[in-house]
């Protein structure tokens, strides 16, 4: 009989994206991953906090080399 070896949270979890990806690839383990976690917050009322008084000309000014 084989014995039991304990492994730690992290170990399963590492164990168990590896046999997703071998058996699904790494798109697919990805999208069966994104099923079962539901998020926590406000991710609108977040993001309008987040970007708020940004704009689309104070975007291109940050990003566009300066002539």
């Amino acid at each position: 009989m084989k014995r039991k070896t304990y492994r730690t949270p992290h170990e399963i979890a590492v164990k168990g994206f590896e046999a997703l990806v071998e058996k699904l690839g790494p798109g697919g383990a990805l999208q069966f991953i994104h099923q079962y976690e539901t998020g926590k917050g406000d991710y609108t009322k977040e993001r309008c906090t987040i970007l708020k008084g940004v704009t689309l000309k104070k975007l291109r000014a940050e990003l566009l080399p300066k002539k």
